[in-house]
This record gives structure tokens, sequence and C-alpha cells, in this order.
């Protein structure tokens, strides 16, 4: 214990040389681009299956609906395959990586990144109600720890280099690389320090820069976005005060279910090959019925904003990709809870403006304007991390005029969750995942308290009048010396 402190102090001690900076900063560039290469591309590929997906469903026959399912199921078996080779690949990334950083795993970086990259391919591509955005976040810390093997850099660098591709990711699938800097301070290493800001910086904006030339440079959501303008001031106030307290009990909501499904999946006693074959079943019909809740929900949100749908049938969406979210994750299968959870805010945000247009005859400006609010409100009601919701929302519409009433949506929530005593949700999937490892660590730690107090207390039962035997044994010894 005492050699591992001493050792990480050393390494800490060798980042103060401006060499050593200067080497770390060049390094974190090359993370940057890297991160960028491989989540781009991880997002493209994703696009280009989930449109060959859904034209294959669209015109079906029998042999082409008996292909299909013959596919998801295989497609649910090579995952598995994967997911029992290598755990780690599973959900969405984003516990895993919290779990390194606090030095509970170690990273196999590249057959990891290897199965992360394409089960997460097939998971979504397959139209499971998973996100994009948590894995690309895992592909960027596997990138910096791989970097960090290569170039042979210490223990300490390699968590630089880990929360850089880390933000590298959410930098490069959102458009958002000042989300990414904020996310990886505010939710991953929860530690700020000048060098580790620049180094951040430095990978987020490198990694950005790469996804759109290979994306494109438009921001994820195409509107018009425009505050409400014939909505008096106190209207606003009070229907956003109950909007939060809305929110803020389905982010509870989404979290106890999360959490119960995956429980509840565990629990199933059957052959792991027989209960994905099944679940994937389930994955093909919904694929086939309800298109509109598969995937990630990127394309639900853009559709949400301009389409005219019914409260009933929004409502039913609304209900129907809440609980398809939930049971996609308790799989265990390689995909995040990112995307999803911004969805479910939106189209909340949707079916709270139609009712308000409805049924208080307040104009329907108030829609879109209580889905943008809504996607940042509930990730700050379940991530609990309120500042990165705001600057991604703010990078995702390209709209900086909300950044005021994102202040104040956000900060009412993160109220009400501290009111109500809520965790966030990834610190929640962390302690699940890790469970083991955590209870090792206590274990061991508790073990070395109690060495600690032994020894103090063998040092007490020295002290004889005054005066420890240490202090005598030294007499004893210069008068045998003296002897010689």
């Amino acid at each position: 214990m005492a050699k591992d402190i001493l050792h990480e102090l050393q390494n800490v001690y060798s980042l103060k040389s401006r060499k050593s900076k200067i080497i770390l900063i060049i390094i974190c560039f090359l993370t940057g681009i890297f991160s960028g290469l491989i989540v781009s591309s991880y997002t493209l590929l994703l696009n280009n299956i989930s449109f060959f997906r859904n034209e294959y469903l669209t015109n079906l026959t029998v042999t082409k609906i008996i292909a299909g399912l013959i596919i998801f199921i295989l497609v649910g078996i090579v995952i598995q395959f994967m997911f029992s080779k290598y755990p780690l690949i599973g959900g969405s990334g984003i516990p895993q990586v919290n779990a390194f950083l606090n030095k509970k795993i170690k990273f196999n970086w590249l057959p990891e990144l290897f199965t992360k990259f394409f089960g997460g391919v097939l998971a979504v591509g397959a139209g499971m109600a998973l996100g994009r955005e948590g894995p690309s976040v895992h592909l960027g810390a596997l990138i910096g720890s791989g970097i960090k093997k290569i170039t042979k850099r210490t223990e300490t660098e390699e968590k630089y280099l880990v929360t850089c591709g880390a933000s590298a990711g959410i930098a490069s699938t959102f458009n958002a690389p000042l989300a990414g800097v904020i996310f990886s301070l505010e939710e991953l290493h929860k530690f700020f320090s000048p060098l580790l800001l620049i180094c951040v910086l430095v990978a987020s904006g490198t990694s950005n820069y790469v996804s759109r030339m290979i994306l494109g440079p438009e921001s994820s959501f195409q509107y018009n976005f425009m505050l409400p303008k014939h909505t008096p001031i106190y209207i606003i106030g009070i229907v956003t005060l109950v909007f939060c307290l809305i929110i803020t009990i389905l982010g509870r909501g989404f979290s106890y279910f999360l959490l119960l499904f995956q429980k509840k999946f565990k629990d199933i006693k059957m052959n792991k090959y027989l209960k994905i074959s099944l679940f994937m079943i389930v994955v093909y019909l919904v694929a086939i019925f309800f298109k509109e809740i598969t995937g990630g929900g990127h394309d639900l949100i853009e559709k949400m904003f301009s389409a005219k749908v019914g409260l009933k049938i929004l409502f039913a969406i609304l209900i129907m990709k809440f609980f398809y979210t939930m049971f996609c994750y308790s799989s265990g299968f390689p995909g995040g809870i990112f995307l999803p959870m911004l969805v479910i805010g939106a189209l909340s945000g949707k079916v709270y403006g139609e009712v308000l247009n409805h049924y208080f005859e307040i104009p329907n400006e108030i829609i879109v304007h209580f889905m943008i609010l809504g996607m940042a409100a509930y990730f700050t009601a379940v991530v609990r991390a309120p500042i990165t919701g705001i600057t991604l929302i703010l990078e995702m519409t390209g709209n900086f005029s909300y950044l005021y009433m994102l202040i104040i949506v956000c900060t009412i929530v993160y109220i009400f969750t501290e009111l109500f005593k809520m965790e966030p949700i990834y610190e929640r999937l962390y302690l699940n995942m890790f469970e083991k490892e955590i209870s090792q660590s206590e274990k061991e730690e508790e073990k070395i308290k109690k060495e600690k107090r032994k020894k103090k207390k063998d040092l007490k039962c020295w002290k004889i009048g005054g005066k420890t035997d240490i202090v005598k044994i030294k007499k004893i010894m210069r008068i045998k010396l003296s002897l010689y």
C-alpha cells in the first residue's frame, strides 16, 4: 500500500516538469484525433445500419419476415457471446469509466474496444432503445488507455488520457465540445486543475473537429428555436415551476424502473442464449410494429419539433419509449441511456405543452419551448449534472437565447432532487455493476485501518515511565558498541 502511494506521488510529481506537461498535451491531442475517428465511424455506421433496418422492414413478405427473425436472433447470440467474453463492454460504459478512474478495474483496451464498437453497432442497429453516447464515452476512454499503453506513460497520465478520451467521445457524438469538457469534469473525473482542463479542451476540440469533417458541421437539432413571445411572463413562471416538479418525479421513476428491470432480467433462470433469443424476438416485433420507439431516438425528437400528433398517441409513444428503454437496457447489451433520457424529456415536454395548449389555451409556441427545457431538466433529474445538461442542449440546438431559462429550470430541478434525496443514476449503476470490487476494496481499507490501530496499540504498550523502550534499546546499543 505504502509503495503504491509513493509510486503515485512520484508520478504526480513528474507532471510538474514543463517537458512532461508538453508531452502529455501532445498525447491528448492524439487521443482527440483517434477518438474522433473511431466515434465518428461508430455514429456513421449506426446511422447506415438503422436506415437499412427501416428499409428492410418496410415492405415485408413471409420470406423477409422469417429471414429477419433469424438475423435478429443471430445478432443477439453474437452480442451475448461477446458480452460473455468481455463483461465490461455491457451497458453504457460510463460506470466502467468511473470504475477505472476509481481504480476498481483495469481496461483490456484493444479487445474491449473492438467488441464494444461492433456490439454497440449490432445492438442499436437492431432497433433497441439504447443510445450511442455512453458507448462513445467508453470508446474514447479505451482509446486513451490504449495510447497510454503504446506510449508507455505513467498511471497518473493514464487517468488524464482516459478522461480526455471520454470527453472526446461526447464531443464527437453530439457535436458539442464544451459539453464533453464539462461532463468529463462534472461527472467523471470530479477534479479540476489547469493542466487537466487544457488537456480535456485539446482532446475534446480536436475530436469535434475530426467529427465535423466526417459527419458535417451542423448542430444536432435543426429547427428555428424561439423563446415564447405571446405568453405572459407570470404564466410562464407558474407553468415552468409545475413542469420542473413533474420532470423530477418522472426522473425518479426512470431511475427506479431502470434498476428494477435490470434486477428482474438477471433473476430469470434460463439458458443465457435461449433467454437472449426470446429477448430478440420481442425486439424484432417492436422494430416491425412500433418503429417510432426504436433506436436512440434522435430522429424522433426532430420529428416531434414540427409534427402535429394527437395527445393520446403522443402519450402512448412516451409510455412505450420509456418502458422499452428499460427493457432494452436490462439485457446488459452495449448501449447507453444518455440519448433515450433526452428523448423522454423532450416527449414529456411536448405532452405538457400540448396539455397547456389544448386545455388552458396557452399559445402553441409553448410546446417546442418545453421540449427544449424538458431535455435539459430530465437529464438533470436523472444524472444530477445540471451544468452538463445546460451546455449540452445549448450546443445541440445552436441557440444560446435559451441560456437563462435553462439555468432557471435546471436549478429548480436540482433543488427538487435534493429535497427528494435522489441519487445520480450513473453512480447507482456503478455501485450495482461493481458491488464485489467495491466490497473487496472496503475490506482491504478496513484491514489497513486495523493494522494501523494495532501498531498504535503496540507503541502505547512500549511506554514505561514516560519513556519508550525504544529509547532504552538505543542506550543499550550504545553501551554494547562502546565495549568493542
